[in-house]
Formats: C-alpha cells, sequence, structure tokens
C-alpha cells in the first residue's frame, strides 16, 4: 500500500511538473527571483567597499517561462560606477540562495553553477515556487 501510494505521488508530481503554469504564476516567480538577485546583489555591493561608489542595474532569469517557472537559478546585474558610468562590473546573482549570494561574472565562468547558466534547472536544484530570501 505504502509503495503504491509513493508511485502515485511520484508520477503525480512529474505531472505536474511538465505543465504550464498560468501568466500570474509566473509573474509571482519572475518578480521573487528579480528581489532575491537584487537583495544578493545589495549584499555583494555592501560587503566590498571597492563597489561602494556604484549603482545597481538587476535583471531577472531569463530562462523562466511558463513550462519553466524556476528558470535557472541565475540572474544578470551590473555595478555601474556613478563617477563613470561607462565602467561596469558584470555580476551572476543567485535568484534562489542568499548563501551562494553573487559573483563577478568572470568568477561565476569559472564555477560549476556555470554549466547552469541558460539551462531549465530541475524543481530539486532550483526551487519552484521561489521563496523569498529577502529579509
Amino acid at each position: 500500500m505504502k509503495k503504491t501510494l509513493l508511485a502515485i505521488f511520484v508520477v503525480s508530481a512529474l505531472a505536474a511538473c511538465s505543465k504550464d503554469v498560468s501568466f500570474d504564476t509566473l509573474e509571482t516567480n519572475r518578480a521573487n527571483a528579480k528581489t532575491n538577485a537584487e537583495y544578493n546583489a545589495q549584499k555583494f555591493r555592501a560587503e566590498s567597499p571597492q563597489y561602494s561608489n556604484t549603482a545597481l542595474e538587476v535583471q531577472g532569469d531569463s530562462t523562466q517561462s511558463p513550462s519553466c517557472p524556476q528558470g535557472d537559478g541565475w540572474a544578470s546585474a551590473k555595478l555601474v560606477d556613478k563617477a563613470n558610468p561607462a565602467q561596469k562590473v558584470a555580476l551572476k546573482c543567485s535568484t534562489v540562495s542568499g548563501t551562494v549570494g553573487c559573483m563577478t561574472a568572470a568568477d561565476f565562468e569559472k564555477k560549476p553553477y556555470a554549466a547552469d547558466d541558460g539551462r531549465c534547472q530541475d524543481v530539486t536544484k532550483v526551487p519552484f515556487p521561489i521563496p523569498k530570501i529577502a529579509k
């Protein structure tokens, strides 16, 4: 009986993963992902004194879609020098983890995370719905 219930649960969970979500659900997840990335970028800037005179430009996770509302777990951001706006530092920021946070795009490319960028991730790696990490 327990095995049958477990099998039904697993099949139901897998079926739910392949169904497209509504526009409202997608927008809520996009908003949470962007807010989380912004929080991580602000934290990165605050912990890095060399970037204290920069403004933030944060984008969302471009991988998010109705069939992948959790996305790849990464958003792009830029630190823009207020005195010289042409000078920018590219960042990659987690959309789901305050612990992982942000790193420069150059550092990101050296990490295993880079393999996930641009590819829809399973909900075991990037949760759905996306939790709010900002405090």
